[in-house]
């Protein structure tokens, strides 16, 4: 039966039928969902870059979404297609059947490369576990493209194991089970603080206002697209998946965390507080806060901390994984040999300095 190979140039313009593979995404991370795209597309992308989506279908069975982005920068340079993410992203696959053949990848792929005339593929922020990760390397080697994997980041997480918010926190380091019932004490003292989780559309947007102004008062660059975050807080209260956790001192809104729950995975997606209350450690009081509801209320079965190494991840979180990026160069264009040659020198240029360090 003949595979058929589709072009969209954006979410909207697919076919009904395809939301099921969305949905099976979906149930990996909040971040394959159709909805994920879809903001990305209509508050990030769209202004950026050039929206490439790409089907495959055999008879009636929908077999792959491949949500890309294809970069170009004119005849002097090399034609690149990205995986469909940004630095608000956490987590990036190809949305395909479990029993997708590495021929049948490796035609997809060719006619993505042959429509886009691509010499470089790069996916980034994968999951090397991920079966698919491995398929996709070797279906573009069968196409004929040099592959490596690279590094994008650690990930901290913490497997739940049907355990309560108490034996969680018993299981943590005496040095932060001190530190936080001393620095909660305070907080709470004489009824100055206050703590507050959103889960609705109820108050959203003085929730959203809250945020905004802490976002602000905080250590963090201003948002470059500012419609953003806004839209993702009401698009998850829509969805059932806020957990928006606001900490109160004085009637003032001083820290604030936005965690995403999904299929029983609760995601640490962006967290802020304003610096005048510091010495209060807002940040901390709210995360156990916070946690507590996910496992106690929400039962998840897992909490992830999503990107980077950062050293207080580790008091949370238990586990660490990495997410990874795969890329491929066209070895026959002038554009993908000068691209892996680049490449390679760099990693060589790695190595040197860390021998010689």
């Amino acid at each position: 039966m003949e595979q058929l190979i589709n072009k969209y140039k954006s979410l909207n313009d697919l076919p009904t039928n395809y939301q099921k593979l969305f949905e099976l995404g979906e149930k990996t991370s909040f971040d394959l969902s159709r909805d994920w795209f879809l903001l990305l597309e209509t508050n990030v992308i769209q202004q950026t870059k050039e929206i490439c989506i790409y089907t495959s279908e055999e008879g009636s069975v929908m077999q792959g979404i491949w949500p890309t982005l294809l970069r170009k920068k004119g005849k002097l340079s090399a034609r690149q297609i990205n995986g469909f993410t940004c630095f608000y992203s956490s987590l990036y696959q190809p949305l395909i059947l479990p029993n997708l053949t590495i021929d049948n990848l490796a035609d997809c792929l060719r006619k993505i490369v042959s429509d886009t005339r691509a010499d470089v593929l790069r996916f980034d922020i994968m999951d090397p576990s991920w079966s698919g990760f491995d398929l996709h390397e070797q279906a573009l080697k069968k196409i004929g493209f040099k592959t490596d994997r690279f590094f994008c980041w650690g990930n901290w997480y913490l497997p739940v194991n049907n355990q309560s918010f108490s034996a969680y926190l018993q299981g943590l380091s005496s040095r932060v089970r001190n530190t936080l019932e001393r620095r909660k004490k305070k907080f709470l003292a004489g009824g100055r603080g206050k703590l507050e989780i959103i889960t609705t559309h109820d108050k959203l947007s003085i929730a959203i206002d809250a945020w905004e102004k802490i976002y602000g008062a905080s250590w963090k660059i201003p948002e470059p697209y500012p419609e953003f975050m806004p839209s993702l807080i009401s698009l998850c209260a829509t969805r059932g998946w806020l957990r928006l956790g606001i900490a109160y001192y004085d009637e003032e809104p001083i820290a604030a965390q936005l965690w995403i729950i999904n299929h029983g995975r609760a995601a640490i997606y962006k967290l802020a507080y304003d610096e005048k209350y510091a010495n209060l450690s807002p940040g901390t009081i709210l995360t156990a806060h916070l946690m507590q509801y996910v496992i106690d209320v929400d039962k998840v079965h897992e909490v992830d901390y999503l990107t980077g190494d950062d050293a207080y991840k580790k008091d949370w979180m238990s586990h660490r994984r990495e997410r990874l990026g795969l890329v491929a160069y066209n070895p026959v264009s002038f554009w993908g040999l000068a691209c892996m040659s680049k490449h390679i020198a760099g990693k060589i240029r790695k190595r040197i300095r860390k021998f010689m360090k």
